[in-house]
Order: C-alpha cells, then structure tokens, then sequence
C-alpha cells in the first residue's frame, strides 16, 4: 500500500493537485471504477470529476474520461450509501436504503425522546434546570443538551458500557472540585439564610448607609428573602449572587455573616445531590433515548447517516468484505481529511489498507469543525505517525498579493509552533513586480496601495467608549468609505483591474449574532448587506403572502383580510379599522362577516382561488397565489428588491422542503400543516432569509461559513472577543497520550459538566478551583489553538485587501494569536504603520487610516435599485398552441376549395382476403416513393417491400411495379416531363406566428408548373374519392402556400393520389395566400 498525505495551505491550488494525482494515477495502472474520492460538499465532488475528466480528455485518454462515471467520487454520505448497497447482504439491511433525511432526524428523535419522558422525570429536570441556573436567562432547554450528548455518543462509537462509566466519572471528577458537605438537619439551611437575610436588612435599613450602592443591594436581598419565603427554597446562583452582594463601607459588617454563610453553600448536600443528580438523569435519559430511537428506526427499516457510518465500520471488519475490496480498490482519495469525524476517520484507515494508493489531502491549519465532531488531534496524529514527504507539500500561494501571504506566513508559523514551517509558510505567485514565474503578467498598478490595512476608529466625544453598535456602524461608514474612493481590485480570472463593487467586499464576524448587527449597520450606512440571517416571517413581503394564504385557508381570518388591505391593497391602519366597524355595523344579526372585503380585488380574487385549489400542494397554493395576485409587482414597489424577491423565493423553497419532509416521514402535507411548520421555524429561530447575494450587496458571513471561500477585500471583525475556553457542556476526554490509529474510537470517554450558577458563576471559589485545574488548562488550550485554526482561515480568504478594524479597546483575538496567548500585549499600534510581523528579514507595513466618529452616525438611505419592469397583466387569455396540429383544428380559409373529377390510370389493386389493405397500401406508397422506371433494380425492390410487410405469398411483385409504371406515365402525359422530382419533401413555415411543419410525398416542376401529389392509403373506393379530398383540403391549402414562399413559380396545382384506387383527384384553391415566413 502507498499512503501519502499531502498538505495543502489555503489558496495553494489543492483541487488543482488532487486533479493532478488522480489523472497521472489513472496514466498508469489505477482503473476508473477502482477509485473512491471523498469531498466535503457534492459541489466539490462534481468540481473534480468534471476537472479529471477534461484533463484525460486534453491526454488523448478518451477510454478512461469515458470509465470515471464508475468511479466513486461524492461526499463521504453520499459513498457510504453507495457502499451499504453494494454490501447489505453482509451489512444484514436492505438494499434499498432509506436514509433519515438531517433535516428529519430532529423529529425522530424527540418521538423517541418523548417515549422515555415521563412525568415525574420531566418534573425532576424541570426542578433541576432551574435551581441550577440553566433557565435564568435565555431558557437553555436540557432537552437540547440530551441531543447533544446522544449525537456526540453516536458519533464517537460509544457504547451503553461506556456511557454507563462516563455517567459516573462525570460527577466523580467534578465533586474533586467541591468541599466535603456539611451534616445539617432538614431545613436548618433555609431557617439560617432567612434568618441572616433579615439580620441583614435590618441593619442596613437601621444604619446610617444612604449610598446608592448600598440601597441598591438592600433592595435585592429584600427581593431574594420575598423569593425565599415564597418559594421556601434559593436557586444556587442566588446563593452566590448572595455571598458576593457589594454594599457601601458603612455596611460591610452588617453583611459580613450573611455573605460567609451564603458562600458556604458548596458544603450543602441538596446542592452537591443536584449537580450529581442532574448529570446522571441526562446520561440516562441520553441512553434511554439512543435505545428507543434505535427501536424505533429498526421497526420502520430506517437508518441515519450516523448508523450509516457505525454499519461501514464494521463492515470493513468482515473477511469477505475485506477481500472484495482488495481485489476492487485501487485508490482511495480524502479531500479534507482534517473535518471528518471520528468514525468516518476510521473508515478512512481501514479502506487504506485495503487500496493500493491512498492520497489524503488537506490542512490541519483549517481544522475549524470541532463542533461538528471533527478531532483535530487525531489528524496531528496520523500526520506525526506517516509523515509528509517535502514534495506532498504545497508551496505556492496562487489566491493573496505577497503582503497578505508574508503576514500570514508570519504570524502563523508563530500561532502553529508545532508544525514544521514549511507546512505553513507558502510562496506567493501574485506580486507587486511581475515576473517569469509570476501568476499576473503586469505589475500591480501603484494606486492599490499596500494589501494589509489597518483601520482604527476614534470616538469623538467624552467619557467612555460607546457601546454596541458603535463599532459595527463605524466599520459600516469605513467601508462606504472605501466603495467611495473606488479602491482597485483584479477579479478573480480577470486581467483587467477595476474599482471595487460592494460585492467584493466581505466582512467576517464570530457569531451569526455579530452578523446581524452588522448587516443592519450596513443598512444605516446606505449599503445592502447579503446575509443569510433569521426573521424571513417577520417581513412585509412574507407576510403578506402568508395572509393570502391564511385567509384561504380559512374565510373568518379578518386579522389577514387586514394585513392584505395595508400591504397590497394600498389603505393605512385608520380605513381599515373604519372599514371593518362600517361593515359590523351593516352587518345583519346572525349573518356570518367571513364576506368583510369582499368587494377589493386581492380579497375578492382569492375567495374565487379559495374554489379552485382543494385538491393543490401548498406549494402550488402558494405559487397561484404570487402569480394570480402579481404579489411580486407589489412587493418590488416597497424597495431593497433584490432581498425581498429572495425572501420570496425563500418562502417558496420551505413550501417545497415541507413537503418533501412530509414524503419522507410518510404524514399528510396540507396548507395548514404548512403554516404550523413555518410556526415551529420562527420559534426554532430557523426561518431563514434569502442571502440575496449580488454585485451590489457586501457579504457578511462568520468566520466559519467563509471557509472554502474567497474576496477581494476581507475585514475582519470581532477581533476584540474574548477567549470562549469554557470546562462546561460536553468534552471527550482521551486516556491515552498518543493516539491508536489501530483503534481510533477507543480510549476515550465522554465527561458531562453542568455550570450551577448561570452568569453568576465568575469569582467563586468554584471557578477559583477550576481555573487551576488540568481540565481548565486543557480546555484553554483546546481554545487558543482553535480561534488561531479559526483566524487563519478568515485572514486567508482575502485575494487583493485585508483589513483589521479597531478601536481604542485591544484587539484581544488578534492579540492571543500572535502572543501565544497573551492578550494584554498589542499587536497592531494606530501610530506605527510597521507591523511586528516579520518575513524574509523584512517587517511587513500596514496603510494606516483613523477615523472619528460621533456617537450618533447619520443614516444613509438605500440607493434605489433598478429592476427588469414587465407590463401590467392582461389577465386570463386563449392562445393556439404554437405548432399547427390539423388533426385537432380545421383551416377556415381551406372550406371554399373545389374538387375535380376523379382521373384513372390503372385498375385498382386489390387486396386479397387474407390481406389487410392498409399494409398492402404501406407498400405500394413505400414503393412510389422509391421507384424509378427503367431501373433495373425496381423487381428486387419490390419483392423486398412485400416480404418486409409479409405480403409476399399474396401479392406478387408485378402488380405493384404495373401500377407505379402507370402512375409516373401518367404524370408525364397529363403535365409533360418533369424537369426537377423532390420525393418526401420537408416544409416548415410559419404562418400568422404558428409554426407548420409536415412532408410533402411528391414535388414536380413542369412546364405547367408545380405540381404537389400527396399519397393516400384509403381503401374505400374511388367513389369516395372526393370526401378524401375535402377531409385533406385544409393540409393542401398550408402547404401550396408554404410552397408559393419557396419555390420561383407562378402556378401550384395539388393532388390526392388515392394509390390502392389508381386515381388522382385535383384540389383546386383561390390565388389568393396568407402571409409567411420560411425557415
């Protein structure tokens, strides 16, 4: 086996050399259907199929661009499912594999959730969540922590054994932290804090401390005795809040017992049972849950991804299976290893034994998925156990200008100790000066500037700092700033510069909060942001449209008659309600007012659509109700279009998805259904807005979103955050130092530590304890090599400019990095445009620029968009079909042909009994169509015509060869020769904006002008030879005036030839012809 990891730093041209190694692979002996190739995303997957197979094209390798269809290259999903296939017989499931959709699995498992939720246990959590503090503020549901710790156990392979182990050492660890309980009579502690609290009050309220601190406290520990009493028990962190109560120097003493007793709490046993107790409740309900659900999925025959993944496992552990793949498997390709979980990463090594050539690519630099399940200490692992050959190494930089990539190189290799230089540092392609082996053939134009920029914002003002959104609104202005000045840009692919476009800004934030803030900064500042972000129903348009929806559902909704009158129907708030009481007072007793509005046309059309859409989709509902109102006509008129048209689309998109989610799980979709689902989105915080991404919006996206991404200019925000390094939630703790890569999954343990006192948690001889232990350091750790993993992706997704906002408060991210982290020391100085960053012997310079901003910043209105105007409908109208069908529709001006006598030239061909007249027509018309008299092939032909048609013992060749002689006879003594012949001619024309398409048998040119003979089978006689005629008139009318735009002649005769009948029958017209257009 060959197995090679190469390294790849961002912008390095990694898909360029996955390309590169699977076509020189498939040079040599690799087959096409030997490979299996992982990507992150099915776009990545379908980007490298389509590259390889250029590329073997381009070599001339035609035979094996054909085979890549049969090679395996997806998503590991994606593969998986493939391989559970082809293997179920072994796996023991189905061949047809029902995957629970992601987006399903949520609702699967709280079915299977509710199963074990009894009362009294729900009851018990309850209790627990709040003397434990985890509903003080933004209620933090432990339903969502026992997913959580379930998903984290599936996905790492953990057994019930090992669960059942990581419960106990859950509590047991974290009681190394608490003091040993005092033995105290029931109710001693609650009959001591009351008391104290009043010896406390009335201290104060009897003392001489009028100070506002003190006054203040007063009030709170009157609140919290209050609670006492009334409740008959504190919540933990009120027990804190308590012992850290701050009053003025006057009081301190009258305090001091209340304080000490307070901070004595650790010692009470209830306290120490709630955290032991809440711990063990969610591991058990965790497994409990993991049991039910697989119950649950094993009746219905579904699995999830996560099943998926735990059956392919170990699947490879089976000989058969092993031995088929080592027969098959010629390559295994993983395009960034360094994001696969756990599990898949086993799957990973154990289909490398088996290929004879594995190549994983990727960068453990850009591990930032830790969330997701991705380990980054087990990529380090195998890295550190194979190695890297220098020449897996990409060295080259083809994406930033030089200053960017030195300054990366410079303060990377410093945040990335652990690695070797070399797999960090990269060579740009793109500089200043070009050169012969540069990636731009002309150097940069002088007036972009350097590409690293510092922007530093002043407040003009006394006294502190402004708070939020003060620096999201100065980074808006900045950036209107910039976009003003026409900063130069080279797009990517292009040659030519040119001034900067709102979207080729981006600006990255932290959180998807920072990102809202930051989108409406924008928008105060003029600009449009393009952010996918929350709230899709609290907008005009989607509201609009859902009460469209709502009263269809229902004609009682005079809430949504309302809203459809204020945001289509042009009246204010004021008409509306005068409106509505005119129409009660009119309204007879008893009469139901479900016909309020009745008489407004958006109202009055969907009472009418209300008939029509009983047996429709939502989606289709939704999709008659924008096209029959013309909503989107209303909804462009309210301005920022783009957005709201993708809000719009949005909508559209979830009608579609609930449906689809509705398939899966085998329920009934209805509109109502619908409108609960969209319900439960908004209360999820899950409905979505379209991003409405486009030239002229600036991206505002988080740091992890932007990876795989890139921009011309990148400003990166939220560089004043604080170090998220937290012992709390869910962390897999290893028992071993080094990794097993024999045994990935095992060794390890799942620990579970809750936080008792919410916000209050700060200052307290708990956290005191914890911040000196090996579990916080790990944890600070784990931390700081994250947000550094997490920055280098952010400062590397910048091509022409990158940009470092900041403000008199320290860039404390920024900061941790570079001073492996310490973040008291500054790295940027607004005085000093030399940076410390330091590369090749030469400090790297940053443009400097300061700005003073007030408070208050103006507000900028939206500029107004322009928009693809279409007229006002029409309304419903008939329109033909574009293509002439005469078999459904006559031709008026056809009805006033005339129809000559029946001309004979033969007797008629019989059919024989044991014949059916229509074949034997079938080859008469074959053979007129192909016979040229005096050929001395024309008996052959014949002969070969009757047996095709199985004619040949009834029929004899001289029969049909008699009449074809008679009927070309005939022609030339009724017309003369012919001095052109066109058999089976095509026409096409158009006539009044339709299309005629048809071919015509027979085309002759002579001396008494074209003559056009159409073949017919008619078996009914010659008697009837004239009804045929006048049935066929409207086709002969088309095509003599489709001929007369063709063909240079003054005169147009058309004939029926009734073949089986020898007859010809003459359909005559008047001169007068249509317009028309030939193809």
């Amino acid at each position: 086996m060959s197995f090679r990891i190469i390294s790849a730093g961002a912008g390095s041209g990694k898909t360029y050399r996955l390309t590169s190694e699977m076509v020189e692979l498939l040079k040599g002996d690799v087959r096409a259907a030997g490979i299996i190739a992982t990507t992150f995303t099915k776009k990545a997957a379908a980007e490298l199929q389509e590259r390889v197979r250029v590329r073997l094209l381009e070599a001339g390798l035609r035979q094996q661009a054909n085979e890549l269809n049969h090679a395996l290259i997806g998503t590991v999903h994606g593969l998986g499912v493939k391989l559970l296939q082809r293997f179920a017989y072994e796996a023991g499931v189905s061949p047809e594999v029902s995957i629970i959709a992601d987006e399903d699995q949520q609702v699967l498992f709280n079915q299977s959730l509710a199963t074990v939720l009894y009362h009294d246990r729900v009851a018990l959590m309850e209790e627990l969540s709040d003397r434990l503090g985890l509903n003080k503020r933004d209620r933090n549901d432990w339903r969502q922590q026992v997913r959580q710790l379930s998903e984290v156990a599936r996905a790492n392979g953990f057994s019930a054994a090992v669960l059942e182990d990581s419960k106990e050492r859950s509590f047991q660890t974290f009681a190394e932290f608490l003091p040993a309980t005092v033995d105290r009579p029931p109710g001693e502690w609650k009959r001591q804090l009351d008391e104290l609290l009043q010896q406390s009050i009335d201290a104060i309220r009897n003392g001489e401390d009028g100070t506002k601190k003190t006054q203040s406290a007063l009030g709170v520990l009157r609140e919290l005795r209050n609670e006492l009493g009334l409740r008959g028990e504190l919540f933990w962190h009120q027990w804190v809040k308590i012992s850290k109560i701050d009053v003025g120097a006057k009081s301190r003493e009258a305090v001091a017992d209340l304080r000490e007793f307070a901070a004595s709490h650790e010692r009470h046993a209830d306290f120490q049972r709630d955290i032991r107790t809440f711990i063990e409740q969610l591991f058990d309900i965790a497994m409990a849950a993991l049991d039910e659900y697989d119950l649950y999925k094993k009746r219905r025959g579904l699995i999830d991804y996560t099943d998926m993944e735990v059956h392919i496992n170990r699947l490879l552990d089976d000989p058969r299976v092993q031995e088929v793949l080592k027969a098959e498997l010629d390559l295994l390709m993983v395009d960034e290893f360094q994001d696969t979980s756990p599990i898949q990463l086993e799957i990973f090594l154990k289909l490398s034994r088996f290929a004879r050539y594995s190549v994983w690519v990727g960068d453990p630099k850009q591990s930032i998925y830790g969330f997701r399940g991705a380990d980054p200490r087990l990529m380090e692992a195998i890295i550190r156990q194979t190695g890297i050959d220098p020449k897996d190494i990409q060295t080259y930089s083809w994406r930033s200008r030089e200053e960017i990539v030195y300054a990366t190189n410079a303060l990377f290799t410093k945040a990335f100790s652990k690695l070797p230089p070399e797999q960090v540092a990269l060579q740009p392609k793109r500089r200043a000066k070009a050169g012969p082996d540069t990636a731009n053939r002309s150097d940069e134009p002088p007036e972009m500037g350097r590409a690293l920029i510092h922007w530093h914002f002043e407040f003009d003002g006394e006294g502190r700092l402004p708070g939020k959104p003060w620096m999201e609104n100065a980074v808006a202005q900045a950036v209107r700033t910039l976009l003003h000045r026409g900063k130069l840009i080279l797009p990517k692919g292009e040659k030519n510069y040119r001034p900067a476009r709102p979207g080729d800004v981006a600006i990255l934030c932290r959180s998807n909060n920072e990102c809202q803030e930051m989108a409406e900064a924008l928008h105060r500042a003029g600009l449009r942001a393009a952010i996918a972000r929350a709230g899709l129903l609290n907008t005009a348009e989607a509201k609009l449209v859902l009460a469209c929806l709502k009263y269809i559902l229902n004609p009682y909704d005079s809430l949504s008659v309302a809203e459809i009158l204020l945001l289509a129907g042009g009246m204010n708030t004021e008409d509306i309600i005068e409106h509505r009481l005119d129409f009660l007072e009119k309204l007879p007793e008893g009469r139901p007012d479900h016909d309020w509005a009745s008489e407004q046309p958006y109202v009055d059309r969907l009472n009418e659509l209300r008939r029509q859409v009983v047996e429709l989709s939502g989606a289709e509902i939704l999709n008659l109700v924008l096209e029959e109102l013309d909503l989107r006509r209303v909804i462009v008129r309210w301005g920022n279009v783009s957005q709201r048209l993708a809000n719009v689309e949005m909508l559209y998109k979830l009608a579609l998805q609930y449906e689809e989610a509705c398939n899966r799980l085998h329920a009934a979709a209805s509109l109502g259904g619908f409108l609960l689902w969209l319900n439960d989105l908004e209360a999820g915080g899950a409905d979505w807005q379209g991003s409405g991404e486009e030239p002229s919006a600036v991206n505002v996206l988080t740091y992890h979103k932007s990876k795989g991404l890139e921009y011309p200019i990148v400003i990166c925000h939220s560089l004043e955050n604080n170090l998220r390094g937290e012992v709390w939630g869910i962390r897999i703790v290893p028992e071993r130092e080094e990794v097993d890569l024999g045994d990935v999954l095992g060794g390890r343990w799942l620990r579970y530590w809750v936080n008792p006192y919410a916000d209050q948690v700060q200052n307290t001889p708990l956290e005191e304890r914890l911040q000196e232990s090996a579990a916080q350091r790990e944890a600070t750790r784990e931390a700081l090599e994250e947000e550094a993993r997490l920055l280098y992706v952010g400062l590397t997704r910048a091509r022409d400019y990158l940009v470092f906002p900041t403000r008199r408060r320290p860039a404390k991210w920024l900061n941790r990095v570079w001073h492996e982290g310490q973040e008291e020391y500054p790295t940027l100085d607004p005085d000093i445009p030399e940076s410390q960053w330091e590369w090749e012997g030469k400090f790297i310079d940053l443009d400097i620029e300061r700005f003073v901003f007030p408070r208050d910043f103006p507000r900028h209105e939206l500029p107004a968009e322009t928009i693809l105007y279409l007229d006002d409908r029409l309304g419903r109208r008939s329109f033909a079909p574009y293509r002439i069908d005469l078999r459904r529709e006559k031709w008026p001006d056809a009805a006033s042909c005339e129809i000559d006598p029946v001309q004979t030239y033969h007797r008629p061909l019989e059919a024989p009994a044991d014949t059916e007249p229509y074949e034997l027509a079938k080859a008469l018309k074959a053979l007129l169509a192909a016979d040229r008299p005096g050929s001395t092939h024309r008996e052959a032909m014949a002969t070969d015509l009757l047996t095709n048609y199985d004619l040949i013992e009834s029929v004899k060749p001289p029969e049909l060869l008699s009449l074809s002689a008679a009927f070309f006879r005939h022609l030339e003594k009724e017309f003369g020769p012919a001095g052109r012949m066109y058999r089976k001619y095509p026409l096409r024309y158009e006539l009044d904006g339709r299309l005629f398409e048809t071919v015509v048998d027979l085309i002759l040119e002579t001396e008494q002008g074209w003559i056009v003979v159409q073949h017919s089978g008619h078996s009914g006689g010659l008697s009837q030879a004239g009804r045929k005629a006048k049935e066929l008139a409207d086709w002969f009318y088309l095509v003599k005036n489709g001929l007369a735009a063709t063909l240079p002649a003054d005169r147009i005769r058309t004939f029926l030839h009734l073949a089986l009948g020898a007859g010809l029958v003459e359909v005559r017209f008047s001169s007068g012809a249509p317009q028309m257009s030939l193809f």
